[in-house]
């Protein structure tokens, strides 16, 4: 298996002499509805996770709730309601759309607000030690313009020499520098520790944190959508160092996002666009296919003709396979026609998770099936295919 290493900029093969494998994926911030900017992050992130299980690995796959921010103490004032009790609202409203898009749970799910005391001691260490620092606004984690760079490819450094210079700090010592520990927000829950102020926690070390709790490291995989690259991971792999937690993680892979018709990226026209609102028109299933027929790596145009004819190629594809998976199935891999696909299929996931040409042997599948079907043959091995589709791709299910 090769798969895209953020780290390196390039396809690295992937391999664990353990067969027990941990993965990490951000979860999101819990304050709206879930959009399609989640279901393209999650949908591909659970071809990988399936992949790797049909390749033999156990996964002890780990996801955070981030339900202590700005937006969810914004979110909880407006309501009128305690923040945990706001969160938890969109968290379950999260997992029903994600149960509806056939992504298989995490093994576990942690939130935010169930680390802030393991937040605030190593802030606090992190302040004694001289690494952060202390200001009305807040405490501070000092970031070195140097230390950045290691997932985006580049030299900080150099790139923003002269923009550096010209940006306002505000109430930092550097704008690289980033917020451990943040003042009280109205709305929000506000907590008391020895040493430090009165507050709530900042973004970045949660992740770290509940990563590495729950993980053995370094990470296997550590999954997000490229949007999270810098500051956040960046900024992941900074602290994880800073507390000593060593190598943190092995592998680091990223989706691409969803963009309008004009190519442009598009929170406000097409990543926040709910599901709810896709669901109306486009069954779970069919938005799963139009996200499938795009490489996780690639930005995806958010279409509503194209939903609408991955809906129906969706339909139609799924005539034959309920016909043949009616059948007992057998091993695809000791018939002649389906043996060679099993090959395709196979080599197509190894190929950094290449869904595009997977489906294109999804749909040489439904040729073969169409014909037997007609010719009432031998079906068992279609079934089987049929089978492993439903088992990494998560369609049919």
């Amino acid at each position: 298996m090769r798969f895209f290493n953020t780290a390196t900029g390039q396809k690295e093969v992937f391999s664990s002499e353990s067969k027990n494998l941990g993965l990490y994926i951000c979860g999101p911030t819990v304050y709206s509805d879930t959009h399609l900017g989640h279901a393209k992050s999650y949908v591909s992130f659970d071809v990988l996770k399936r992949w790797l299980g049909y390749k033999g690995y156990e996964i002890n796959h780990i996801q955070n709730f981030t339900d202590v921010s700005d937006e969810t103490a914004l979110g909880a004032s407006k309501s009128g309601i305690d923040e945990l009790e706001f969160t938890r609202k969109y968290e379950e409203e999260f997992l029903g759309k994600m149960e509806l898009l056939s992504n298989t749970p995490a093994t576990k799910y942690t939130r935010a607000s169930e680390f802030v005391q393991q937040i605030a001691e190593e802030t606090k260490k992190l302040l004694d030690s001289g690494e952060a620092y202390q200001t009305e606004e807040g405490i501070f984690l000092r970031i070195k313009q140097e230390e950045h760079g290691k997932l985006l490819g580049v030299n900080l450094e150099e790139s923003l020499a002269e923009e550096a210079s010209e940006v306002d700090s505000g109430p930092k010592e550097s704008p690289h520098d980033t917020l451990l520990w943040g003042p009280p927000l109205g709305g929000g829950k506000i907590w008391e520790f020895e040493g430090l102020p009165a507050g709530r926690p900042g973004w970045h070390l949660e992740c770290t944190l509940m990563s590495s709790s729950e993980l053995d490291l370094p990470i296997d995989i550590h999954w997000g959508g490229i949007d999270l690259i810098y500051p956040h991971h960046e900024t992941e792999m900074i602290l994880a160092e800073k507390i000593g937690l060593g190598n943190y993680c092995d592998f680091w892979m990223h989706n691409g996002l969803m963009e309008d018709a004009e190519g442009k990226l598009s929170k406000s026209r097409g990543e926040r666009i709910t599901l709810e609102e896709v669901f109306e028109d486009c069954p779970p299933a069919a938005l799963r296919f139009y996200l499938l027929s795009h490489h996780y790596r690639d930005f995806t145009p958010y279409s509503p003709d194209g939903l609408l004819e991955a809906c129906q190629e969706g339909e139609r594809l799924g005539v034959n396979a309920v016909d043949c998976m009616v059948v007992e199935p057998t091993d695809p891999r000791d018939d002649d026609e389906t043996a060679p696909l099993v090959a395709k299929f196979e080599k197509a996931l190894d190929d950094d998770i290449d869904t595009p040409k997977a489906l294109d042997v999804l749909r040489e599948l439904d040729v073969i099936a169409g014909i037997r079907l007609k010719n009432e043959e031998e079906l068992g091995p279609i079934s089987g295919m049929y089978s492993i589709f439903q088992c990494v791709l998560g369609v049919f299910s």
